[in-house]
């Protein structure tokens, strides 16, 4: 716990720093850490035989739009790396189980590669970066305090297959949490009360589904960690699994709901 704790301390720090430095500092390592997470999909799936490569080049693709372009491009990436999915899947010919091959590539593009991708799109919403800053601290305080609320109060199994450890009261003690965090952080932000709570409902309803999704996937191959790169969480998928959920849905209320 020692270790999770400082560990978690020092990501911390360096998500200030980064975000508040943007640039391609901040590109570079957002593009690392997702090529990272995606190895670690394909790593857990892989008694599917996933087409990495072209997962690989499609999230490569998909981050660049975002951030050096638009939404609109992040589209048209996407779609490339559903046709390099294609392509190598000819490729490979009419082999059994050619179509799940192609079918877990494209799921893990689009589960890590729209996630840190929103990521990159929320970065410029606001100079400072205080809104990413938001969406990111508002994340991981849900996930710490359900997990501390869980241990000491929890009694009644959230999801006792996928992940039993999860309790309701858990996920009341990461709602409450998360809200309260994102309203305070909102007081310093471009964000209005209503605004506030709203990406604080969000994040604390996305982040969970994120984390119960990774659960599944491991549950299915049998894996509990998708690798051991970060001392006491885990792999980078492990430590972000909540973020790629959370981002994508707080991109939408963001700028679709609160016009930023």
């Amino acid at each position: 716990m020692t270790t999770r704790i400082i560990t978690g301390l020092v990501l911390g720090v360096v998500a200030i720093v980064l975000v508040a430095h943007g640039g391609l500092v901040f590109f570079f390592v957002m593009a690392a850490l997702a090529l990272l997470a995606l190895n670690e999909f394909y790593r857990l799936t892989r008694m599917y035989r996933p087409l990495s490569l072209a997962g690989f080049l499609g999230v490569a693709l998909m981050l660049a739009m975002a951030w050096f372009f638009s939404p609109t491009a992040l589209v048209g990436a996407v779609a490339a790396g559903v046709l390099f999915t294609a392509l190598l899947g000819l490729a490979a010919g009419p082999k059994p189980g050619v179509s799940v091959r192609m079918a877990v590539t494209v799921l893990g593009l689009l589960y890590v590669g729209l996630g840190f991708s929103a990521v990159l799109l929320i970065r410029p919403m606001d100079e400072s970066g205080l809104i990413l800053l938001t969406v990111i601290f508002g994340t991981w305080a849900g996930d710490t305090m359900a997990y501390f609320t869980g241990k000491f109060f929890g009694s009644t199994p959230m999801a006792p297959v996928l992940s039993p450890k999860k309790t309701w009261e858990g996920f009341a003690g990461g709602v409450i949490s998360t809200v309260l965090l994102v309203m305070f952080i909102g007081l310093y932000s471009p964000l209005h009360p209503g605004g506030s709570f709203l990406l604080g409902a969000t994040i604390a309803v996305a982040g969970p589904l994120g984390d119960l999704f990774e659960s599944l996937v491991k549950r299915d191959v049998q894996i509990k960690d998708s690798g051991r790169g970060i001392p006491g969480h885990g792999g980078v998928l492990d430590r972000f699994d909540a973020l790629i959920f959370a981002s994508v849905a707080s991109y939408f209320v963001l700028a679709l709901v609160l016009g930023f």
